[in-house]
């Protein structure tokens, strides 16, 4: 591969793979310290005011880009090269995605009653139930389960698929493991949800006391704005710039958090359970 090919492939594996992403659905606000807090302001009262009928449209364009990331984050999880070189994998990846979303029209079906249940009994009964709230949370625990259920299975199947094992034998032989291994293959998936965890909270850390502050000295310090800006909505054009700006600053965040991932990575690939002997032993 060119040049090119192999840094939009690194970018795209920074950008997408292993846990990345949950950093900021579980602290959306870090998304925020990229973007300047006065174009926020601008943009949220002028939308949620003046422009409240483009808050659908709004709404389906942070959707978008969101299953855009899954997308990515299953097709960097199967191919660890150009697609075509992988032609047996193909199937796997579009039967992932379809079942992608169909998780996704289950999820919208099930917020879609919520807020239909939420608004009859107001009407009728005056019970009100928490809409806003209920509605962000249940978005942020079925991301960050769905991008932990993804690189659980990910990190459980690599020795196997590393060595050309197809997901079914794959999956069989890690439940073989498992059901021979319990103790092994709880320690092991609790210490890969702790990695994960102190690495999202060491994110938070830094970019909350050092990629923050030296952004916003630097643009003093240069008279340029370094940070993100959005803009005040008036028209669908102003609504696609700022869902750009957000793709960019999420792209930003996967970015840089991905060096912190690098090093969970490591420390949880050198303490896989899954030794070679036991592999050859469960295929036999």
């Amino acid at each position: 591969m060119s040049k090119t090919s192999n840094t939009l492939r690194f970018i795209l594996k920074a950008m997408c793979s292993e846990y990345n992403g949950i950093q900021v659905f579980l602290y959306p606000m870090t998304i925020f310290y990229l973007i300047s807090t006065n174009s926020i302001l601008s943009a949220f009262t002028s939308l949620l005011s003046l422009r409240i009928y483009y808050l659908p449209l709004s709404f389906f364009g942070v959707l978008f880009i969101y299953v855009g990331f899954m997308v990515l984050k299953i097709y960097t999880c199967l191919f660890r090269g150009p697609h075509k070189e992988y032609p047996l994998l193909m199937d796997e990846f579009y039967e992932s995605v379809i079942n992608l979303h169909l998780v996704l029209f289950i999820t919208l079906m099930i917020l879609m009653v919520y807020f239909v249940l939420t608004k009859f009994l107001a009407y009728f009964y005056a019970i009100e139930l928490p809409l806003k709230q209920v509605i962000m949370f249940l978005f942020r625990a079925f991301t960050t389960l769905l991008i932990l259920y993804f690189y659980l299975r990910s990190m459980w199947l690599s020795p196997l698929r590393k060595r050309g094992y197809g997901k079914r034998r794959s999956k069989f032989i890690v439940t073989g493991w498992v059901y021979k291994h319990p103790w092994e293959a709880v320690k092991y998936t609790v210490m890969m949800i702790v990695v994960v965890i102190a690495a999202v909270r060491l994110y938070v850390l830094v970019i909350a006391y050092f990629l923050s502050p030296l952004i916003s000295g630097l643009s003093s310090l240069l008279g340029w704005h370094l940070s993100l800006e959005l803009i005040t909505v008036s028209g669908i054009g102003s609504v696609l710039y700022n869902l750009f700006m957000l793709a960019a600053a999420f792209a930003l965040s996967n970015l840089l958090f991905y060096p912190i991932i690098s090093l969970g990575q490591t420390l949880n690939n050198k303490m896989h359970p899954m030794k070679i002997k036991q592999v050859h032993y469960a295929k036999n």
